[in-house]
């Protein structure tokens, strides 16, 4: 079962990395394929029993910049592709043909949008929850509060089934208060995460790991893509839209006076401040430094990207 996945998986790899290829421009009536798109009918696999297959769509190919239509016609990222209730043939080769695609610098921005209104939609979610946590303690608190403490169970009493009754609902709302107060938490951090979507533009670090991972796109990419291949253009379009912030963020730290590593700033001996410790530079790279331990362990050496170092100074003074 596992081996017929992975084939398919293989097939629809390989299908989609022809379509993107044979991508071309021609003087004839534009259709989606001649965008590297391909649109295909399938149906859903109910997960629930009684409930049938529907149709669905799914859009393949190149939709690098389609992203945000997708959404505004109602489609869902289902398993890393995009899916439709309705054939959306028409309308994306009416967006492609009169309003093409969106760069990835408004990508960016739209995604930062959405994660901000996602943010105020969770801390209004987690506001609501802890309502309901507060309101399900104050439930089991006064049910509590009418039974005397220390109160055993009357056998055979008329106030047993009562007594028996009020334990239950004691401890169905302390656990429904319990796991509200959990998803408030949850729900606080998601919020705080998403918040913060703006600022991780403009951080050194994370700017520097998005450059990382799309270098090794690249390098993945141009083992089969051709030079015109619009994976291969936009995946150097992300890189070039990353490499301006890094060169902005830089510009900016050394307008107000501070330090940038580079390989021009940092020399041999140097100390640089790494997860809580100064170590020494045995090394200096073109992308980032080797270090030693500070316990100096021989042969202990592991290499630090320069963006992720925020101090350094200069070898110490004999």
């Amino acid at each position: 079962m596992q081996s017929n996945q992975t084939t398919n998986e293989r097939g629809q790899t390989m299908q989609q990395e022809a379509i993107e290829n044979n991508a071309v421009q021609t003087t004839e009536t534009p259709t989606l394929a001649t965008f590297g798109v391909q649109v295909v009918e399938t149906m859903t696999t109910p997960s629930r029993p009684g409930k049938k297959p529907r149709p669905v769509w799914v859009a393949r190919g190149n939709v690098f910049g389609l992203e945000e239509f997708f959404r505004g016609i109602k489609g869902r990222k289902f398993r890393g592709a995009w899916s439709f209730f309705e054939d959306p043939s028409a309308a994306i080769l009416d967006q492609l043909q009169n309003h093409g695609r969106q760069s990835y610098a408004e990508q960016v921005e739209s995604k930062v949008e959405r994660d901000l209104a996602k943010a105020e939609r969770y801390q209004t979610y987690a506001a609501n929850a802890e309502a309901r946590a507060e309101s399900r303690y104050n439930t089991a608190r006064a049910i509590g509060s009418a039974i005397p403490l220390g109160q055993p169970i009357l056998v055979g009493h008329h106030s047993e089934r009562r007594h028996r009754r009020d334990i239950e609902r004691i401890d169905q709302n302390m656990r429904k208060s319990v796991e509200e107060s959990d998803k408030a938490a949850y729900l606080k951090g998601r919020a705080f995460d998403l918040s913060h979507s703006q600022e991780r533009l403009e951080n050194r670090r994370f700017v520097g790991n998005r450059i990382s991972d799309i270098e090794k796109e690249i390098r993945q990419l141009s083992k089969w893509a051709n030079e015109t291949n619009p994976r291969l253009v936009q995946a150097r379009e992300k890189l070039a839209f990353w490499q301006g912030q890094l060169t902005e963020i830089e510009a900016k730290r050394k307008e107000e006076g501070g330090n940038v590593a580079s390989p021009e700033t940092i020399k041999v001996g140097d100390l640089v401040y790494y997860i809580g410790s100064w170590m020494p530079v045995v090394r200096v790279n073109r992308k980032t430094v080797t270090v030693s331990h500070g316990l100096d362990i021989p042969h202990f050496h592991y290499k630090i990207a320069y963006t992720r170092i925020e101090k350094f100074q200069s070898k110490p003074s004999a």
